[in-house]
């Protein structure tokens, strides 16, 4: 009777997993690079809502709205009732509100291209799209593996001029400058994205400068005339700050300065 008991609960336990594993989840996505992870898998039929900064791809502008890092319509987000909140790195605080309404945030640290993967691999593995993410994740890599150059620069990456504002070795731009064979010339930084001073780039010496966002540029002009100074397009810049499945590109990006 003992060995019937047990054997009963062992069929329960793998039938009720099993039926949460294959039930339909629905999600809203607060961040542009896990919307566009969730994309590229062929799992966005799951996503119920995202927030305004998802733009990529265009069939996101579709979705419904349901607020930014700064401002969370509650009222849309309950009418949507998601299983799940997808969040990016930076977002920890935000998980709290979540909580409180009774929907589960799932936090996503993507600091590096494994991590990406990873995080790929992961939401793969939630939706059910298991295949797809790991071909995904196998293009990238195949494509990774051919793009890096062989003859090395100092590249200096700036999100923003004022503030001075560079990456630190906790971002994963700074893995992405890297992987491309470069070298980024403030990967001893243990921050994120720290605040710079001149002086402190001027010691640099670096071979090329790539600025996120175009903005007066006089004093970068003043501490290096004869550097190669390159502003991203809003287009390079959404791939290049997006830990997401163009990382590819930002990778190819960086090697072919």
């Amino acid at each position: 009777m003992k060995k019937f008991i047990s054997k009963l609960m062992i069929s329960l336990m793998t039938v009720f997993f099993a039926a949460d594993f294959t039930e339909a989840k629905t999600f809203v996505s607060m961040s542009p690079a896990l919307t566009e992870i969730m994309y590229a898998i062929g799992a966005d039929g799951d996503l119920a809502g995202v927030s305004t900064e998802c733009n990529y791809p265009a069939s996101a502008a579709n979705k419904t709205k349901v607020g930014n890092s700064y401002y969370i319509n509650k009222e849309v987000l309950l009418k949507l009732n998601p299983d799940y909140i997808l969040l990016a790195e930076g977002a920890g605080s935000a998980s709290l509100k979540f909580d409180k309404l009774g929907i589960k945030p799932l936090l996503y640290k993507m600091h590096s291209v494994n991590s990406i993967y990873e995080t790929i691999l992961s939401l793969g593995q939630l939706t059910g799209k298991v295949e797809n993410s790991k071909n995904v994740v196998k293009n990238l890599k195949n494509d990774i593996s051919s793009a890096k150059t062989h003859n090395p620069k100092k590249v200096l990456y700036l999100i923003q001029l004022n503030p001075l504002i560079t990456i630190g070795n906790k971002s994963f731009i700074s893995d992405i400058i890297k992987t491309s064979g470069q070298k980024s010339v403030t990967d001893d930084l243990t921050a994120f994205y720290p605040a710079v001073s001149a002086e402190y780039l001027l010691k640099l010496n670096p071979d090329v400068i790539v600025v996120s966002i175009k903005s007066d540029d006089k004093l970068l002009k003043k501490l290096f005339p004869n550097t190669k100074i390159i502003y991203l397009t809003k287009e390079q810049n959404d791939l290049i700050n997006r830990p997401a499945t163009r990382i590819n590109k930002a990778v190819r990006f960086f090697a072919e300065l």
